[in-house]
C-alpha cells in the first residue's frame, strides 16, 4: 500500500469518528394536576423512544408566614413501563422571603414527607432522580441552596440523583445568580421574554434572546452538566389600553371581522365582541405566542453546539394531547436528534 494511504487513513478514522450519534435521553414534562393519559400519549411517546418523564407532583407557595403545599397531582394512571419517572416540585420564590435555618431544614423535610408520599404507588427503582423547580434570585439564592442542601439528606433523596431547573438569566449571571449545590442543572429554554411586556415579539422562545443569554460558551462552561428543556406550547396575551390584561387561549385570530393583523405576533381587536367569556374591545391588542417546529430546531442547533460532554437529557414541555396533535411527530423526532 503506498505511504500516502498510510497517512490518510487516521484522518478519514477520525473524520467518521466526528459523526458518530452523540448518545442523550429523550423525555417529556407532565404539568397538570392529574396524570390520565388520553388514548394515543403512550403510543407517541414509544415512538418517540421517549424514556422518562418529569411529573410534577405539587406546588410550594407561601401562604401568611407559611410554607403551604398545593396543586397536589393526583396519579390516577400508571405510568409506561417503558419510561422513568422524575417527580418535580415547583417551588414559588417567595417561600424563601423568610430567611432562617430552622425554616428552610423545616421545610426539606415536608417537601420530602409528601413527596415520598405522593410518589408511594411508583416503584421505587424507577425513581432514579428528583427535580427542584425554582427560579430564586440573589436575595433567596442562600436560603433556596440551603434547602437543597438540607433536602439531600432526606432518607426519600438518598442514592438519587438531585437536579435543579436554571433559568437562561441564571447561566449568563452566574457569578452573581450562584450555581446550585445540585446533581445536575435543567436549562429551561422558554418564557425568554417578559410576558407582560406590550410590543410585537415572542416571549416562549426567541433566538436572538437564546444567544444572548447562552453566549459561545456559557453552557459549556456552566460548572453543572445541563439537562435541556424546549417548549410546545402558545398562548394568546391580551392588552387593554397598552396594560397586561391576561393570558387568553385558541382566540380565532383569522376572523376580520373582529382582529387586523398589527404585526408578526400581533392582532387588533375591531369590534366589541366576547370570545370564550373573555371580553374583547376595539383597540384591544391580542398577541399571539407559541413554539414553531422551525424556531426549534434552530434553537436545538444553537444549544447543541455548547452541549456538555456526557448524555444529556432533552425535555419537552409539556405532555399533553392537545399539543401532540398540533405538532408532527417526525418533526419533534427531528429536534431531539438534533442534540445528537
Amino acid at each position: 500500500m503506498p505511504i500516502h494511504r498510510y497517512i490518510w487513513l487516521p484522518l478519514l478514522m477520525a473524520a467518521l469518528a466526528c459523526h458518530q450519534p452523540r448518545e442523550t435521553h429523550r423525555a417529556f414534562y407532565h404539568w397538570k394536576q392529574r396524570y390520565e393519559p388520553a388514548p394515543g400519549e403512550s403510543q407517541a411517546l414509544q415512538k418517540l423512544g421517549v424514556t422518562r418523564l418529569y411529573v410534577k407532583c405539587f406546588d410550594i407557595d407561601r401562604q401568611a408566614d407559611n410554607a403551604v403545599p398545593v396543586a397536589i397531582t393526583d396519579l390516577r394512571a400508571p405510568f409506561p413501563d417503558s419510561a422513568l419517572v422524575i417527580p418535580v416540585v415547583f417551588i414559588m420564590n417567595e417561600v424563601w422571603q423568610r430567611q432562617d435555618s430552622s425554616w428552610t431544614t423545616e421545610i426539606a423535610r415536608r417537601t420530602a414527607e409528601l413527596l415520598e408520599q405522593v410518589c408511594r404507588n411508583i416503584p421505587q427503582e424507577r425513581i432514579p432522580e428528583i427535580q427542584l423547580d425554582c427560579d430564586w434570585t440573589r436575595s433567596t439564592r442562600e436560603p433556596y441552596f440551603a434547602f437543597l442542601r438540607a433536602i439531600r439528606r432526606e432518607p426519600f433523596f438518598q442514592n438519587r440523583l438531585l437536579s435543579a431547573t436554571i433559568r437562561l438569566h441564571q447561566v449568563k449571571y452566574s457569578a452573581g445568580s450562584g450555581v446550585p449545590p445540585v446533581d445536575k442543572g435543567l436549562l429551561m429554554c422558554y418564557n425568554m421574554g417578559d410576558l407582560r411586556k406590550p410590543g410585537d415579539h415572542n416571549s416562549i422562545i426567541d433566538l436572538n434572546t437564546l444567544r444572548a443569554y447562552t453566549g459561545k460558551d456559557r453552557i459549556s462552561t456552566y460548572p453543572l452538566p445541563l439537562d435541556f428543556a424546549l417548549p410546545l406550547f402558545e398562548w394568546d396575551v391580551l392588552f387593554r389600553k397598552g396594560q397586561y390584561a391576561g393570558l387568553t387561549r385558541n382566540m380565532p385570530l383569522q376572523n376580520e371581522q373582529v382582529f387586523r393583523p398589527a404585526g408578526e405576533f400581533s392582532y387588533t381587536v375591531v369590534k366589541d365582541t366576547a370570545i370564550g367569556g373573555v371580553r374583547l374591545h376595539p383597540g384591544d391588542v391580542v398577541r399571539h405566542e407559541d413554539s414553531p417546529p422551525d424556531v426549534l430546531k434552530k434553537a436545538a442547533r444553537q444549544l447543541s453546539d455548547q452541549r456538555q460532554p456526557g448524555e444529556p437529557t432533552i425535555i419537552f414541555y409539556h405532555l399533553e394531547p392537545g399539543i401532540l396533535k398540533k405538532y408532527d411527530l417526525h418533526e419533534l423526532e427531528t429536534i431531539y436528534r438534533l442534540f445528537g
